[in-house]
């Protein structure tokens, strides 16, 4: 199993349209709007680092708007807790 979360910066804040076209993808699990240096963090879990690696080359260039990507790929997993 791959985790990564991916920073992605939009062009024309079109950041509504680009999450719209980013729920579409089913190793997605979370999509957020941020304020900062970002405009969109994912949260992706994918089944090895190859197909993380084709998500990311090839699914997420195709998206209108897309202007850069930062990958974050998890190294270990200290704590997940879904509980507020």
């Amino acid at each position: 199993m791959a985790l990564a979360y991916i920073l992605i910066n939009v062009k024309n804040r079109q950041e509504s349209r680009v999450a719209a076209e980013l729920v579409k993808y089913k190793f997605i699990e979370d999509i957020h709007l941020l304020y900062g240096l970002y405009d969109i963090i994912i949260k992706v879990k994918a089944k090895d680092l190859d197909t993380l690696n084709d998500f990311s080359v090839n699914e997420l260039s195709k998206i209108k708007d897309i202007a850069t990507t930062a990958t974050l790929i998890v190294a270990d997993k200290t704590k997940e807790d879904n509980k507020l």
